[in-house]
């Protein structure tokens, strides 16, 4: 009889304790999913120029380039800094974006006033698995940067290690 009450009570603990561990991961956040991308806004470019690695990007006839960026730890697509995208004045830029970074970190898609550019293009900050498309339509001849914008509190910026890339929008 004392066996039995003894199992009894073993299971219960068990039970309990399995009972806790799936409640806190139902509870644990989950990845969300995407936001659209902001409508590009209009300043004063300045070019700048450094590929470290190129994709020569051939639009359709429909003037649509498309490219898959995975958002690697300091990088783009598992190089130092990203590949040189290439499109043409008219052109839709549509970016899968992969996150794809080790651990905890975060990595983003930023085009903008810091790149600097006319453009005013943001993603979401994605962790490793989490996906976004972000579009938008090349207004503005030049050379331009992509760049990673997470900055820990201390130490270098994603940017500062190396992770940005090229953008060259052409005249057709």
């Amino acid at each position: 009889m004392k066996s039995k009450i003894i199992v009894a009570a073993v299971a219960v603990v068990v039970l309990a304790g399995l009972g806790g561990y799936l409640t806190i991961i139902s509870l644990s956040p989950q990845p969300q999913p995407a936001t659209q991308p902001r409508t590009p806004t209009t300043a004063t470019p300045t070019p700048t120029t450094t590929p470290t690695a190129t994709i020569v990007t051939t639009p359709t006839s429909r003037g649509l380039v498309v490219l898959t960026l995975y958002l690697n730890d300091y990088g783009y697509n598992a190089s130092v800094g990203g590949p040189t995208i290439r499109a043409y004045v008219g052109d839709v830029i549509r970016l899968r974006l992969v996150g794809n970074g080790s651990g905890p970190i975060v990595h983003d898609f930023v085009l903008d006033e810091k790149s600097p550019s006319p453009y005013s293009v943001k993603s979401e900050r994605l962790r490793r698995g989490q996906e976004q498309v972000i579009e938008f339509t090349a207004q503005f001849a030049g050379v331009y940067k992509y760049y990673c914008s997470v900055a820990p509190f201390a130490g270098p910026s994603h940017r500062d290690r190396g992770q940005e890339g090229t953008i060259e929008i052409l005249q057709r």
